[in-house]
């Protein structure tokens, strides 16, 4: 007997379902890799504009959303003096979302006239406008600068509000450094507040403890004459009747 071949006939509809798969496939992948940027989405700024982190970003012309990368757009935004982190998503819709976080500025240096922020950048003044800072009035050492800054960093903000001016003031007697991280803040209150750098986080308590004086005057928050968080509070009016007493005790001496 003859052996006969079989013929299959080529489906044609299988065929092009086939074909047709393929060519959405292709279709939607040159969708997704030309897909340019349509919206530009910027959380958590305060400080910095969106103008800004787009420029830096480099997505200002709205480039293929896919094509451009994430990690360049965090680099180069963090180079932004106040960005501290930055995170990027982006979404099939054609929009890319930037969200920051930024740098607390903490004071004015009235030295180098700039703005000391929280991740230990200073920058110019005019470089963007900050009202309300405390201000720095002399000169710090430069090893005690920077842990000012870093606990000033971790204060409350609002107890930084409230401070006016920061005075460099190490403990000196008889010509021999008892304190040299000492500071005199001047409050908006019209308190004054000593404070070192081992007890700052003393000042968190700040608002408590002045709700509860009826004067203006002097509050020690340092603590180092006791070698604990001890808190001495002297009137305004009682230091000045005190030095009212020593003046006339002097008088009373040299007559």
């Amino acid at each position: 007997m003859e052996n006969k071949k079989v013929r299959r006939k080529l489906n044609k509809k299988a065929l092009l379902v086939i074909l047709l798969t393929l060519y959405l496939i292709i279709m939607a992948f040159y969708y997704v890799f030309t897909l340019p940027i349509k919206n530009i989405d910027i959380i958590g700024n305060n400080l910095v504009t969106d103008a800004m982190i787009i420029e830096a970003a480099g997505i200002k012309d709205y480039p293929d959303i896919f094509r451009t990368s994430s990690k360049k757009i965090v680099n180069n935004v963090k180079k932004l003096d106040f960005i501290e982190n930055v995170k990027v998503s982006k979404s099939i819709n054609g929009t890319i979302t930037i969200t920051v976080s930024e740098a607390q500025p903490l004071f004015y240096n009235i030295l180098n006239k700039s703005i000391a922020l929280s991740n230990g950048k200073e920058v110019e003044k005019n470089e963007i406008d900050i009202i309300g800072l405390p201000t720095l009035v002399n000169y710090v050492p430069s090893d005690i600068y920077e842990e000012l800054i870093n606990k000033m960093s971790m204060t409350n903000k609002d107890v930084i509000s409230l401070i006016s001016e920061i005075e460099y003031s190490p403990d000196i007697k008889d010509d021999v450094t008892i304190n040299d991280s000492r500071f005199i803040l001047r409050m908006s209150d019209g308190n004054h507040v000593y404070i070192d750098l081992v007890n700052f986080e003393n000042l968190d308590n700040y608002k408590v403890i002045y709700s509860s004086l009826d004067e203006k005057g002097v509050l020690h928050l340092d603590g180092v004459y006791s070698g604990n968080n001890t808190i001495t509070f002297t009137s305004f009016a009682a230091l000045a009747a005190k030095e009212n007493n020593e003046e006339g005790e002097e008088d009373e001496l040299s007559e």
